[in-house]
């Protein structure tokens, strides 16, 4: 019986220590509701809205108005951070009164011009309905779809967004494509005043072969030029010129 305690004293001691760092197994629920307010603080919730937080039997409830959805998202997934929530009801409504539906277009257009991977083999179209903010196009990487929908969601006064981005195919036959038709349209002295703004406008968008310029050029000449050049520039299946002419 001496040899059978002294085996078993060294699992009792670990245990024991086990217990004492444990988590108690009731916290109050000020305390937890404290937590989940400390990850809404940290993530930075309360600067764009007023958020209350109640939390009863595992259930944390997020209620009030925050500026956009993205926000409201941040906050459910700063209250999930907590060990004791078990589940969110996330009863956040944007509000953002001070902004129409314009503004919200002209902040998109502005991130999305401004975005370090928008390139003109990428091709984005916003509009809106209300408080719906709706971005279409193709752009040539996943993470751009992921990286252009987080922050048009934090864009004060969407409700709604709709990503509808298309994630174009990666091959190595269409980027070759898309190089030489940029070379070819950029390196004609034609479209030097284009070739040297920011953001080109002649957009290139290379899908399993098929071409589709897009954008905006000053005339119709400047559009008809664009098409002969890509025509000329290498081996791909089909051109459609969907370039728009801004006068006549």
């Amino acid at each position: 019986m001496r040899l059978t305690r002294i085996l078993f004293a060294p699992g009792l001691l670990i245990l024991a220590a086990a217990m004492s760092f444990a988590r108690p197994h009731a916290i109050a629920p000020a305390q937890i509701t404290a937590e989940i307010t400390d990850k809404l603080y940290h993530a930075q919730i309360f600067k764009h809205g007023q958020v209350q937080v109640n939390f009863d039997n595992g259930i944390a409830t997020l209620s009030g108005t925050v500026e956009s959805i993205g926000v409201k998202m941040d906050a459910e997934r700063a209250a999930r951070k907590v060990d004791d929530v078990r589940q969110v009801v996330d009863n956040l409504q944007v509000r953002a009164d001070d902004v129409t539906p314009q503004q919200i277009l002209e902040k998109a257009r502005h991130e999305i011009l401004t975005y370090y991977a928008y390139t003109i083999f990428d091709n984005i179209e916003l509009g809106t309905q209300g408080n719906t903010l709706a971005v279409n196009g193709q752009v040539t990487q996943p993470y751009k779809k992921g990286d252009i929908g987080n922050f048009l969601a934090h864009i004060k006064g969407v409700a709604q967004l709709q990503n509808n981005l298309e994630v174009l195919p990666l091959s190595d036959f269409d980027d070759t494509a898309r190089i030489q038709i940029a070379r070819a349209i950029y390196g004609d002295p034609f479209f030097t005043y284009y070739g040297n703004q920011a953001l080109p406008p002649i957009h290139i968008i290379v899908k399993n072969g098929d071409v589709t310029l897009v954008g905006v050029v000053a005339t119709q000449m400047d559009k008809q030029k664009a098409a002969m050049d890509a025509l000329n520039a290498g081996t791909f299946f089909s051109l459609k010129n969907d370039l728009r002419v801004e006068r006549g």
